[in-house]
């Protein structure tokens, strides 16, 4: 140990102490200085360049170009023309500009000009494409086959009267090019400079465009322009003589402008260029950051509020506090009446396989009400159908009806009093079980307070043992805690008629008993008497002795029982036994032993029949302003929450998509449109702007309407208190904030990145539009596909046949016949706006005429695009994002199940016009005071 240490304190003195120089040093040092000065010798072994300190240096006198020597003015070559001059006292390694060359003055003389300027269709020809006017336009008559003659950069005086040269060099603001002995003014926005600079042999203009290469030096040398060059970026040319810096911090100046444009908002603007990294960096920050917080936020808030019960929210203590409809009669002092029966008159059903029309009369009887009432019987016996056709889902055959009271199934009316529960467990998978019976309710008792309904809600659910998880979503329930939701969510509906399909199926023994309980006491509570009618299998004797009343059918359809409970076992003796000893023998569920002697019965046996009186019953309903306002008014606020709070993740995700494939995108063409002298670009930017923003958009506004289309909330909601107009509506609303937030996303990278001349208002305003189109496409494909998957393939195709068809490639002149079809694209609209818009900062055009260097660029551009065509871009994509949504609103009406007899034909147009076929209606009706056909 102590040998290294010692090792280490010696190491800084060895690498500090100065190391001797030895002899043999100084002699490799001698040596390589001779070596450089016999090279400097032989490299400098000309006339006019010696070595001074070990370098080769050109004689004041004398110019070294090219590893040859020529004297001061000395010219390139021997032809008394020539523009290259030796000029030492400018530079010694490349030729100068003869001044003799140069018209001087002449190039002010208008009448000079004039007389040395092409003609017209020249000029237009080359405006128009250079590259082809060089070819179609030569002047062979005074050029000859020799190009020389006519060398670019150079012009003929035309009037040789006042002893002038033949040719000069292009005047400035001007530019000659191969073929012609004229010269072509250049337009605004170009930069046309005289006595171009001789570079290693060829003649460097600084205006450089990659399509117009440097001319090599040739006969004449160097002299003026020899094409259309554009003003240079960071510079702008108020006149094409001249270039001015763009020197100021609030101006920058691109390709081709006349005069400086207002640095974009956000951009640092120096030397004349709009930089963007402290802004690109800026808005990722931005952007994440908002997204992690909001994220955060959201999913903090939930659990304090859902799993921390922080606010104590939903909580139900005194039953006291109920409405009257779950209260007693004996702790009311209400004294209402109001009932409302249901009549049935030969009610034949539709679509039932063991129906029989021929032999069958249909059912005849009567549904009291403050009675709870079981419709029983075998499987596939229409036990459903008929629950089914009571609430208004299915058709009757013609000459029989189903009235409350004086009102049919699909009056308007009932909508208010009847609640249906389905046999499929259907609800919001994104709300608690607490919401999901709220919003049912809320939606439904316009009259009621807000405070009432959250007592009932609560009420309900701790009579159906649900209170328990009333703060957990319902995805996360059990199979009996769903159904017990599912049941809820009509109860505290407070209906008059409750309608339930088989609610007793995948419950316990325990949770039947609750559920009777609470069917006992609402079925002729303080608020008056409930008609009750279930579906129910077999239940137990205990239950079974809470039903009042009990409509037995067959296996072929035919009613084999209609009355009290307690008296059905004795009539089905009597009417299928002749003697009463051949009976099956009572078991210990009366039940069973009812549905043994069913089993008995013959396929077909008379209905049993029990003719009543329709008693006129009133309905009274809610003012149309809280009919169309109040629903509406729930559907908007609990779309919200789904959307923007159970769904923030979601939204999140879709968020991030549509910031990064912006950023893509303009990745692919950052900074193409500041330094560039081509906008042969800018077309492909949009249609791929288009075609991945619109695709994007198609699969992220499918779920709107996808979701709950294919799951059945929607159907079962619209069934239950909403139009779908109100559902629409408020949903279209909802989306309004995602059709704007997620352009600003997606323009918040590319714009930046691309940094177009356009304002990034218009642009925004432009993927809005797009936004409005391609949203219609994915909500009407997610309405009209029951499947999912299917209803993305099919939006996603029909944006990209959209964006294919946009008239890009093919263009619309190669479409033929079919090129109207480009109309029906809002790629093609929003291409085409982009253009017009993002080309007109960069021509000024003066009456269609073409006095701007970028005119001949966007005129092809246009032409072959067919961009100016007589079309409407703004009134197309409006019109085909309205179309989308009434089509959209069509299917929705048309798979809703809205109480409504033009709702029901239009949803089932099929049957109807079989039916017309038929000629049903021309049949007889069974009774003129009771006309009636669903």
């Amino acid at each position: 140990m102590l040998c290294l240490l010692l090792f280490i304190s010696i190491i800084p003195l060895i690498q500090s102490s100065a190391w001797p120089s030895f002899p043999y040093d100084h002699a490799i040092a001698r040596s390589s200085v001779r070596v450089e000065r016999e090279a400097c010798n032989n490299t400098c072994n000309v006339l006019c360049r010696d070595c001074i300190n070990h370098q080769c240096q050109t004689k004041d006198d004398f110019c070294y170009i090219g590893n040859h020597c020529y004297k001061a003015n000395e010219f390139y070559s021997n032809y008394n023309l020539s523009c290259l001059q030796c000029q030492p006292n400018k530079t010694q390694d490349q030729w100068s500009f003869n001044p003799e060359c140069s018209a001087g003055l002449l190039c002010q003389d208008r009448q000079f000009i004039g007389i040395n300027l092409c003609d017209s269709d020249t000029i237009t020809g080359f405006y128009m494409d250079p590259t082809v006017a060089v070819s179609n336009l030569y002047n062979f008559e005074k050029c000859g086959q020799n190009s020389e003659a006519c060398q670019a950069g150079f012009f003929s005086v035309q009037n040789l009267e006042q002893n002038l040269r033949s040719h000069y060099a292009c005047c400035p603001g001007y530019f000659c090019p191969e073929g012609q002995l004229c010269m072509i003014p250049c337009r605004p926005g170009s930069y046309c400079p005289s006595e171009l600079k001789a570079t290693d042999g060829t003649c460097e203009s600084p205006a450089p465009c990659q399509k117009n290469p440097s001319k090599t030096y040739e006969r004449y040398g160097c002299g003026g322009s020899t094409f259309e060059g554009f003003c240079p970026p960071g510079s702008f040319c108020k006149t094409p003589r001249e270039t001015e810096l763009c020197t100021d911090n609030t101006i920058y100046c691109p390709t081709g402008v006349e005069k400086p444009l207002a640095c974009p908002s956000h951009f640092v603007c120096l030397d004349g260029r709009a930089r963007r990294q402290r802004l690109l960096t800026s808005v990722v920050i931005a952007v994440v950051v908002v997204i992690i917080v909001f994220v955060l936020g959201i999913e903090i808030f939930q659990w304090l509020a859902l799993k921390k019960n922080l606010w104590g929210q939903n909580a139900f203590d005194d039953s006291s506090e109920v409405s009257d409809y779950f209260m007693e009669r004996s702790k009311s002092k209400s004294k209402s009446t109001f009932q409302l029966n249901i009549h049935l008159y030969r009610a034949r059903l539709r679509n039932v396989t063991r129906f029989d029309m021929k032999r069958n009369e249909g059912f005849t009887g009567r549904i009291t009400a403050g009675r709870l009432t079981a419709l029983m019987g075998g499987s596939g016996c229409g036990k459903s159908s008929l629950l089914d056709t009571i609430h208004g889902r299915r058709r009757l055959h013609a000459n029989g009806y189903i009235k409350f009271g004086e009102h049919e199934p699909l009056s308007n009316i009932l909508t208010d009093y009847i609640g249906y529960v389905p046999q499929a467990d259907i609800m919001h998978e994104d709300l608690t079980v607490f919401e999901t019976v709220y919003y049912s309710a809320r939606a439904r008792r316009l009259g009621d307070s807000k405070n009432i309904i959250k007592n009932d809600v609560g009420f309900v659910l701790k009579k159906l043992q649900l209170e328990f998880v009333r703060n957990n979503m319902t995805k996360t329930l059990s199979g009996g805690q769903r159904k017990r939701v599912n049941i809820a969510m009509e109860i505290a509906a407070c209906p008059k008629v409750l309608l339930l399909d088989e609610p007793t199926s995948g419950l316990d023994t325990f949770s039947c008993d609750h559920l009777f309980d609470l069917l006992q006491l609402i079925k002729y509570s303080a608020a008056g008497p409930v008609t009750i009618i279930m579906v129910i299998h077999q239940p137990s004797q205990e239950l079974f002795l809470k039903i009042d009343d009990i409509f037995f059918l067959t296996a072929h359809c035919c009613l084999a029982y209609q009355g009290p409970r307690d008296k059905a076992q004795e009539f089905l003796v009597k009417k299928f036994f002749d003697d009463p000893t051949t009976a099956p023998p009572p078991r210990h569920n009366d039940c069973d032993t009812c549905f043994i002697m069913l089993t008995k019965a013959p396929d077909y046996i008379e209905n049993h029949k029990i003719e009543n009186e329709i008693d006129n019953q009133p309905l009274n309903t809610y003012s149309w302003k809280q009919r169309c306002f109040l629903p509406f008014l729930y559907i908007l606020l609990r779309s919200m929450k789904q959307t923007y709070v159970r769904g923030v993740t979601a939204e999140a995700s879709y968020t991030l998509a549509y910031f990064l494939l912006g950023a893509c995108v303009g990745y692919l063409f950052e900074n193409k449109l500041q330094g560039e002298c081509d906008i042969q670009v800018l077309p492909t930017i949009y249609f791929l702007m288009s075609l991945s923003f619109g695709i994007l958009t198609c699969i992220s506004s499918q779920r709107l309407f996808g979701v709950e289309t294919t799951n059945k909330t929607f159907e079962r909601e619209s069934r239950n208190y909403f139009h779908p107009f109100q559902y629409w509506l408020a949903k279209s609303l909802v989306d309004i904030f995602r059709m704007i937030f997620y352009p600003l996303l997606y323009l918040s990278m590319l714009y930046i990145e691309v940094v177009p001349r356009g304002p990034f208002s218009y642009y925004l305003g432009i993927m809005i539009l797009i936004s409005f189109v391609c949203s219609g496409i994915g909500q009407l494909t997610s309405v009209i596909f029951s499947r999912t998957e299917y209803a993305y393939l099919a939006g996603t195709i029909v944006a990209l046949l959209s964006c294919l068809l946009s008239g890009f490639s093919p263009i619309k002149a190669d479409l033929g016949q079919g090129k109207f079809i480009v109309t029906l694209s809002f790629s093609r609209h929003a291409q085409r706006l982009l253009f017009r818009h993002e080309t007109s900062f960069y021509a000024k055009a003066l009456n269609g005429t073409s006095n701007h260097i970028w005119f001949g660029q966007i005129s092809a551009l246009e032409h072959h695009f067919s961009f100016n065509d007589n079309e409407d871009p703004n009134f197309w994509l409006l019109f085909i994002g309205f179309v989308l949504r009434f089509i959209t609103f069509l299917f929705l009406y048309a798979k809703s199940e809205y109480r409504s007899k033009a709702r029901f034909h239009v949803t089932h147009i099929g049957p109807t016009i079989r039916s017309l076929f038929r000629c049903e209606p021309c049949k007889e009706k069974a009774s003129a005071s009771h006309d009636y056909q669903l």
